[in-house]
């Protein structure tokens, strides 16, 4: 921590995305943000007391005014793009807008260009897809357009998110499947229906009398309805059944389960790999159930979107890609916290944190009470040291600019 005046200076370093990163100091009541480059090139200094809350991956950042009341967005430039009139600009767009809600608590989407093209006076939304958005206006949910054009009529109790031209719909305390032109497709029989509907599904989870069962986009049966719960495991077609205690995974893609009921737990299928329990061991098993590690170790960690596994055995930590291979045989006291971009950020029983590459080099030391904010982005890691951005080297990413200069 800094001081100036006397008084000290709070410094948070965001990490990279799409090689920009927002600092954020705190001086005397004031917030000063600035957005970098990863170069350290200062690329715009927002008006003070401007709070800088994230950089999207959608090539806008949104930031709320000095009382936090207000959230507005501007460009990756820094160039404002709507006044601070919102209350929430929710991350993850769509077809190019953003949910959002005006400072009354009314829904309603905005353009990537700022511009509010459903306007704030629906109760509730969904994101966009397939052209257009679930929205709820006076208890009740239709569709619109993204000319805010009604296409399917308020009249039902919930809706999903349209996929293949398939939405859930809810009527009467039931749920069936209505097309974007609000013709029914499957009947209101169902007491819950899975709102994941993707575009290459062939067959979709549904609920009745308390059991759960499969059936195809026609509507027809093609697993009774026999089992004890349900769960999504992502967004992609993968589920998780329950059936006299043990789990088994689907596949809807397939039409047909890749598993026994079996496990004590699924937790979850990222990156073609899922998470489950047997015999009070974990692995992960690719999409035709094969394991990667054949429950050989005592706890396994996938990062993800990394092919990177953490494996522990007798207390030891190692680490394995996702075809098998063994990259550092479980030999280290201190776990491995975070994988990124082949590096790894280690941390011992004291929760000290250090850094090293695959090959075992250590590139950041240990030091008391050092802690990164998660792995690497863009080529570096963030120090909560207030050291800034380490680079694969465990060199300090120099600023071409005072960063203190606002706080003097």
């Amino acid at each position: 921590m800094n001081m100036t005046k006397n008084h000290p200076i709070e410094t948070y370093y965001s990490r990279f995305k799409k090689n920009r990163a927002i600092i954020r100091n705190y001086h005397e009541g004031i917030y000063y943000c600035y957005l970098i480059n990863n170069k350290g090139e200062l690329l715009h200094k927002f008006e003070p007391d401007i709070w800088v809350n994230v950089i999207e991956d959608d090539n806008v950042i949104v930031a709320s005014d000095s009382d936090f009341n207000g959230t507005a967005l501007f460009d990756f430039n820094g160039k404002q793009l709507t006044n601070f009139v919102y209350k929430e600009i929710y991350g993850g767009v769509e077809e190019g807008f953003f949910e959002v809600r005006n400072l009354n608590n009314k829904a309603g989407q905005l353009s990537m260009q700022g511009v509010e093209i459903i306007p704030c006076i629906y109760e509730d939304s969904r994101y966009f897809h397939e052209g257009i958005a679930s929205m709820k206006l006076n208890d009740k949910w239709g569709c619109v357009d993204c000319n805010n054009n009604t296409v399917i009529p308020f009249i039902y109790e919930d809706l999903g998110i349209g996929y293949d031209n398939k939405i859930c719909a809810k009527k009467e305390n039931k749920w069936g499947v209505i097309d974007k032109f609000n013709s029914k497709l499957i009947d209101f029989k169902f007491d819950d229906i899975n709102l994941y509907i993707n575009r290459d599904d062939g067959s979709f989870p549904t609920k009745i009398n308390d059991k759960w069962g499969i059936i195809d986009i026609y509507g027809e049966t093609i697993y009774d309805f026999i089992y004890d719960d349900c769960e999504n495991l992502d967004e992609k077609g993968w589920f998780k059944f329950k059936k006299d205690d043990k789990w088994a995974i689907y596949s809807s893609e397939k039409n047909e389960f890749i598993s026994d009921f079996i496990y004590e737990d699924v937790e979850y299928y990222s990156d073609g790999l899922c998470l489950v329990k047997l015999n009070g061991k974990s692995d992960y098993v690719d999409k035709f159930n094969v394991p990667i590690s054949d429950f050989y170790y005592d706890s396994i960690k996938h990062f993800y979107s990394t092919n990177l596994i953490a494996i522990y055995k007798n207390g030891k930590c190692g680490l394995m890609n996702t075809n098998g291979k063994i990259l550092i045989p479980p030999k280290y006291k201190d776990g491995i916290r975070i994988a990124s971009e082949n590096m790894l950020v280690m941390e011992d029983d004291n929760c000290t944190q250090y850094v090293m590459d695959i090959e075992e080099n250590v590139v950041i030391s240990k030091k008391e009470y050092q802690h990164f904010y998660g792995g690497y982005s863009c080529g570096y890691i963030v120090s909560r040291l207030d050291d800034g951005y380490y680079d694969k080297k465990g060199q300090i990413l120099e600023l071409k600019f005072n960063l203190k200069n606002d706080c003097l």
